[in-house]
């Protein structure tokens, strides 16, 4: 991957909201990852690969689920990855490097192949089912950024659904001119269906109240991502606003729908 493109490359000076931004998606995510492991099955002796780990608790999961297996856990930066003993890191860039040797039961991605141009995430999601075992499986976890329609309750709700609408639009456009999709949490069942896997897809979603661990991810990204929102037509003093609110007790909102798409392969 392309770290000059990568919208959250951290090109700023803002590595402590970096972190807060990756624990979030870690806290938040990491449990629905673990349900959907836990629905799937991880055989005992399963040879698990984890692409871009970033802070995810994925790969240790794993290591606990398959005690006899191998877990090698990849990113092209594994400064901020958690250790575990069992799991073997693997500084890895999944567009220009080939993936690990051997064949795997089990692969996991998760909030990557969206930010690929369509013809390394096209190339990159090839690579990773051929290298599926007869009956392997494929995670591809990503969400949608649904913020336009997110509040529920407000200290002023027009100011708020006017706030949560701009930085939809802001940030949108920042993903697209950073070359993400953003249709592709949805297009990633088809893109599996197409190259022959069994799909299932579930969905997840819940309530986040101000000032809470979880409007963090919002907060933190805000301050990561500044100079593309505000290139992207946010005003300084709406970004402000913004993240005043995501700190206001009365402020209920949607979180983002994560969706999880396991492919079977065939055998």
């Amino acid at each position: 991957m392309s770290e000059s493109t990568y919208l959250f490359h951290d090109t700023t000076g803002t590595r402590p909201a970096n972190a807060m931004m990756l624990n979030a998606l870690a806290d938040l995510y990491d449990p629905f990852s673990r349900r959907r492991l836990r629905e799937a099955g991880v055989r005992p002796d399963a040879r698990c690969l984890v692409v871009a780990a970033g802070r995810s608790r994925v790969a240790a999961i794993l290591a606990e689920m398959a005690p006899q297996g191998e877990v090698i856990a990849t990113d092209i930066d594994l400064s901020p990855c958690r250790r575990h003993p069992r799991v073997t890191l693997l500084e890895h860039n999944i567009v220009t490097d080939p993936l690990p040797g051997g064949m795997f039961d089990l692969i996991h991605v998760r909030l990557l192949l969206g930010h690929l141009p369509a013809d390394h995430r096209e190339t990159v999601l090839t690579a990773l089912v051929n290298a599926l075992t007869p009956g392997g499986l494929l995670f591809v976890e990503e969400f949608e950024a649904t913020w336009q329609t997110s509040v529920l309750s407000a200290p002023n709700l027009d100011d708020a659904d006017r706030l949560f609408t701009v930085y939809h639009h802001a940030f949108q456009a920042a993903l697209i001119e950073s070359g993400n999709d953003p249709r592709w949490g949805r297009r990633a069942h088809h893109a599996l269906r197409r190259r022959g896997l069994t799909v299932d897809t579930r969905g997840d979603t819940g309530t986040w109240t101000g000032g809470s661990p979880a409007c963090l991810l919002p907060h933190a990204t805000t301050e990561v991502i500044r100079p593309r929102l505000i290139a992207a037509g946010m005003p300084p003093a709406d970004i402000d606003s913004f993240r005043q609110l995501l700190h206001h007790r009365s402020l209920v909102v949607k979180s983002n729908l994560a969706l999880s798409h396991i492919g079977r392969h065939a055998g």
